[in-house]
């Protein structure tokens, strides 16, 4: 895995971002309980499988989230309303 990629603030391509997010979303819309507690271990396995700091890579996700000139954000807007209208 290249971690200056994943760390860095190498251009990455919002459709494919976009669509990763919605697919997360999406699988299980009924209980959004256990969905996001589904998220959170897969999350910490992954981390932990690759020897990647989930610290830092949450961090590095926040960072990206804030930065309002980035063709990321309206992405990650639509898709947190989407998650908040589909997750109740």
């Amino acid at each position: 895995m290249n971690t200056d990629r994943l760390f860095g603030m190498v251009a990455r391509d919002p459709e494919t971002m976009r669509k990763a997010m919605y697919n997360v979303v999406v699988k299980l819309q009924d209980q959004p309980e256990v969905q996001l507690q589904a998220t959170a271990i897969c999350l910490l396995a992954m981390c932990q499988a690759l020897n990647v700091d989930v610290r830092r890579l949450l961090t590095s996700a926040e960072q990206m989230t804030r930065d309002v000139e980035s063709p990321f954000t309206s992405h990650f807007k639509a898709l947190e309303a989407y998650a908040r209208e589909q997750m109740r």
